[in-house]
């Protein structure tokens, strides 16, 4: 099941198109690790209808005492040579006036339990661009562990910058069970 104990993860649905749209529209949700591009309306709710299958999905994340919606996660395929690589790319982002309050670490931790007892997937990895010291410590948190640096890989805001590749593997997960006891937010089943 994709609940915490403070927070829920929720498949995207048409209804979430509007806000969804106003997010990803908004400088201040993505904050200073992402470029802002523009969307409409009609291209969420398109990209919304496509969302969910093993290579890739998206959520809302959304607050379990009063469902209000705090911020997104997904994963992906990040390769195209997915005979080869076995493993899925996660992604986050939380709301400004959210963060700071263990919703990503939360949401972050509720997804790879998710993905590596639903799917055989070996191994999990998320990318953080350098400086990001709150992302990188979600990442670690949740059992991640810094595999290095890719060096000016990503053209934001003018230059290329580094980012830091971190991932956990299927023996670091353990079971189910075994990763269950390392937070008190993720509910046992």
């Amino acid at each position: 099941m994709l609940i915490g104990k403070h927070v829920r993860l929720a498949e995207y649905e048409p209804s979430f198109a509007p806000f969804i749209t106003e997010w990803m529209n908004d400088p201040e949700y993505w904050g200073p690790f992402y470029n802002v591009g523009t969307s409409t309306q009609p291209q969420w709710e398109e990209a919304l209808a496509k969302s969910g299958d093993d290579a890739r999905a998206s959520f809302v994340i959304k607050a379990r005492d009063d469902d209000r919606p705090l911020g997104t996660i997904g994963y992906f395929t990040p390769s195209t040579l997915t005979a080869l690589f076995r493993g899925l790319e996660i992604w986050y982002q939380v709301h400004p006036a959210e963060r700071g309050r263990g919703v990503a670490t939360q949401a972050a931790a509720i997804l790879v339990d998710h993905l590596f007892s639903a799917q055989p997937h070996q191994r999990l990895q998320a990318t953080v661009v350098d400086g990001n010291d709150g992302s990188c410590h979600v990442l670690e948190r949740i059992g991640m562990r810094h595999e290095g640096v890719l060096r000016q890989i990503m053209f934001l805001r003018g230059e290329y910058v580094d980012m830091h590749l971190y991932s956990i593997v299927r023996d670091d997960w353990k079971s189910e069970a075994d990763y269950r006891t390392r937070f008190d937010f993720l509910d046992s089943q």
